[in-house]
């Protein structure tokens, strides 16, 4: 796993296991798996953990059909299961795979009682630490002048005249770098809303993901 959004732990817990719930909603009974499939060591030393979580739903399907001239539609509730990986370190953070999979964050808080929040990133916070970084991706806003917000791409974009002086006095919201990463080339795009993806290194591994993550991106989100 190379990608995800990130959810901040607000209390400390050492260990995550698997379970299972049945809850109920509408007067139906809905199953919500925890299931944590490997626990490991970061090159650091730092335990981590991986694994998957999904829910039961229920959602109303809109069907129709043709009857003698009339369209008839229904909206019928089915029941639907969501799924999402998940990897983290214990008392430190969690990562899920998108932002449609955050309900994972809720699980690992029932099972470990820890509080845990979607982050926000500080994206000129991340950028000063990435050693040698070049912006290949810049999404802005609260600029004054005509100019208020907008996405740039392009090469070292801090390194135009004009471009880098509108990114320094602006809000970032979305980052992409390309920049050295215990001595490799690494390039990466984050956003504001706590999502997270490394592209390269190709051989960077979950573990790697876990490290960079802890060294780089934690210190700079709340």
């Amino acid at each position: 796993m190379k990608a995800g959004v990130l959810g901040l732990v607000r209390d400390d817990f050492e260990v995550v296991d698997s379970f299972s719930e049945t809850v109920e909603r509408d007067g139906k009974e809905l199953e919500r798996v925890l299931d944590v499939r490997r626990v490991f060591s970061l090159p650091s030393g730092e335990i981590a953990f991986e694994g998957r979580a999904a829910v039961e739903r229920i959602v109303n399907r809109t069907t129709a059909e043709l009857d003698f001239g009339e369209v008839r539609v229904e909206e019928t509730p089915q029941t639907e299961v969501r799924t999402t990986e998940l990897v983290g370190v214990p008392g430190e953070f969690v990562v899920v795979g998108s932002g449609k999979g955050t309900f994972g964050f809720d699980l690992v808080c029932r099972d470990t009682g820890a509080d845990i929040e979607r982050a926000t990133l500080d994206l000129s916070g991340v950028l000063d630490s990435q050693a040698d970084a070049e912006p290949w991706r810049a999404g802005f806003y609260g600029h004054d002048g005509n100019c208020e917000n907008g996405v740039l791409h392009g090469t070292d974009l801090l390194d135009d005249d004009e471009v880098g002086e509108l990114l320094r006095d602006a809000q970032l919201n979305q980052l992409g770098l390309d920049c050295s990463y215990d001595d490799r080339s690494l390039k990466m795009t984050a956003s504001e809303s706590g999502y997270v993806e490394v592209y390269r290194p190709s051989e960077f591994d979950t573990a790697d993901f876990l490290q960079y993550l802890l060294e780089t991106v934690v210190p700079h989100a709340e």
